[in-house]
């Protein structure tokens, strides 16, 4: 059957979309292969009702591929992964889009490579939603090391790999990496596109993996991203509340918050297994506020004044300076007969708006300072010369 020939039989079967069908049919009978592109990509688009069913993928299979290599093959890839939608099994998903990744690679264009590496992407997403993590990860493992090669990457296939890389982290109980690689698929998708649903299930997924990741002390870039104000109309307001405690190092409002919140939080069977984690990173991350809020002169540190901030007492302050310097997320000394703590560097972090207030406090008063000093040196200037 002729690629007009689906489309007539789509018509009669589908006479509501018999206009969009004539279009489709006209733009393919003058080669207007650009037009008849953006013209299917509104139509998959849509919730018109060439996009039900198993309509996307008789396009694609007795239209689309009629002409697959005249259009942009990004696009291609794009349209063969819609169209796997009314398959009725993963197995059957991966079978089709392998089938997809040869047709491409025959072409032999060099257009084919993102492409390609889009289904792969999909491929792999396939296998780790049916728990075939060994089948997943060496494509997945391809993939990254293929994007790191590639200059000028179209969003999509980049949100594809950290996608798919998040999923792996997340199937793994890798929290460090499942958080990372969640902000990274962020950063290549804009968030009012993704479906409410699955934005909210993101947020709290990514919120947990904040609170529960190793060596993850900044949630600046999570609590920046618009993504977090999915949690504040939904029934994990309460998860944002927390997340904002934990990046301040506000040790008080945590413990009003685990009162407040008691029943969400046992809720969370990893929060619960995790709590004396949480508690310890909380209090790591209330050092550093500490050692952050105060000017670079100035952090020569007295242990009792962390330990009343941190709520420990001094021996427990020297264990958790320790651990700051193990982590390196300080470095300095600790000078036990002095009772001091001496810090030279602490480790950068993405600022929220209102720690950016408490910076820019700062530079104000530095500014002021050398305000001064340049005015007290312009005296002394002023008497030598007399």
């Amino acid at each position: 059957m002729s690629a007009l020939q689906v489309l007539e039989t789509l018509q009669l079967e589908v006479p509501e979309a018999a206009e969009e069908v004539a279009e489709l049919a006209s733009l393919h009978q003058k080669k207007l292969w650009h037009q008849l592109t953006v013209k299917i990509d509104g139509i998959i688009k849509s919730d018109g009702p060439l996009n039900r069913g198993d309509v996307p993928l008789r396009l694609y299979e007795g239209f689309i591929s009629d002409f697959a290599s005249r259009i942009n093959l990004l696009k291609l890839a794009q349209f063969a992964v819609h169209a796997t939608r009314s398959l009725p099994n993963a197995a059957a998903m991966i079978q089709f889009l392998q089938g997809v990744v040869v047709t491409l690679d025959e072409m032999k264009l060099s257009k084919s490579v993102e492409p390609m590496l889009f289904v792969r992407m999909h491929i792999a997403q396939h296998h780790v939603e049916t728990g075939a993590l060994s089948e997943a990860k060496p494509i997945l493992d391809a993939g990254q090391e293929q994007l790191q090669g590639l200059s000028s990457v179209d969003p999509s296939v980049s949100a594809a790999v950290f996608y798919v890389s998040s999923l792996l982290s997340k199937a793994q109980a890798d929290f460090a990496g499942f958080y990372k690689n969640s902000l990274m698929y962020l950063s290549y998708v804009a968030s009012d596109t993704l479906p409410a649903d699955f934005k909210l299930r993101l947020a709290v997924d990514v919120s947990l993996a904040a609170l529960l990741g190793e060596h993850v002390y900044s949630f600046g870039q999570l609590l920046q991203h618009p993504i977090i104000k999915v949690l504040d109309d939904s029934a994990y307001a309460w998860l944002h509340e927390v997340l904002t405690a934990f990046n301040a190092g506000d040790l008080p409002a945590y413990d009003v918050l685990c009162a407040k919140y008691a029943a969400q939080l046992n809720a969370q069977p990893a929060l619960v297994a995790n709590e004396r984690r949480l508690r310890e990173k909380i209090t790591l991350m209330c050092l550093l506020e500490l050692v952050s809020s105060l000017p670079a002169e100035e952090r020569t540190i007295p242990l009792a004044t962390i330990a009343q901030r941190t709520k420990l007492e001094v021996d427990g302050v020297e264990f958790l300076l320790m651990k700051a310097l193990s982590l390196h997320l300080l470095e300095g000394t600790v000078d036990q007969v002095a009772s001091i703590a001496s810090i030279t560097w602490v480790v950068p972090r993405i600022l929220t708006r209102v720690q950016l207030s408490g910076l820019q406090e700062r530079l104000d008063s530095w500014v002021s300072k050398v305000a001064s000093l340049a005015g007290s040196l312009d005296d002394h200037t002023l008497g030598v010369a007399a």
